[in-house]
């Protein structure tokens, strides 16, 4: 698929299989990573509760500051390469998208929160992780409820582990947000 049939969003190949797939299992999503059609499996309800508690905190600081956009994991972007990726939670400036498409986004995001859940692999988390930095994307931050920590990616940088204790803080893209890591778990 090219990155023009991707932008028309005409690639019937992805509306046929994502239609095949939703037949028999419709909690399943689809995504466009490096060319290739992937399934994404659903989350497992920690995660869930997760991407809601993460997003609804970030939605909050919006309220306030009316600086952008928090997306939950049925939103997706699409990258120029033609790649089409659903972060489990996704932040965009106003900046970068002003307006709110009825479509895909067309947007390289400011910051993205991958959680891994029971149905996914370590491994399939990183390799995702590493291709959305590799769009771009500011921060890409991996959670992983099994071991409670928040892993914070840049490019070209060490990852920094947060732990229940640690705040959480982007000063850079969330000016003045910050959060406990620990308060954000369900019990």
């Amino acid at each position: 698929m090219t990155a023009a049939e991707a932008q028309l969003l005409d690639d019937s190949t992805y509306w046929e299989l994502l239609d095949a797939i939703h037949r028999k299992h419709p909690a399943y999503d689809l995504e466009i990573r490096n060319g290739e059609y992937v399934v994404v499996a659903p989350h497992d309800l920690v995660s869930a509760r997760l991407v809601i508690k993460i997003a609804s905190r970030i939605e909050r600081w919006i309220e306030e500051t009316k600086a952008g956009m928090v997306f939950d994991s049925n939103a997706g972007v699409l990258f120029a390469d033609g790649d089409l990726m659903a972060p489990d939670v996704t932040y965009v400036s106003r900046k970068r998208l002003p307006v709110v498409p009825r479509s895909f986004a067309r947007v390289i995001p400011e910051l993205v929160f991958e959680i891994r859940s029971s149905k996914q692999s370590e491994r399939a988390c990183r390799v995702k992780l590493q291709l959305l930095l590799a769009q771009g994307i500011d921060v890409v931050v991996f959670v992983d409820p099994g071991t409670r920590t928040w892993e914070v990616h840049r490019a070209g940088a060490e990852p920094v582990v947060l732990r229940d204790r640690d705040r959480f803080e982007l000063p850079d893209v969330l000016p003045g947000f910050a959060c406990v890591v620990g308060e954000l778990w369900p019990e």
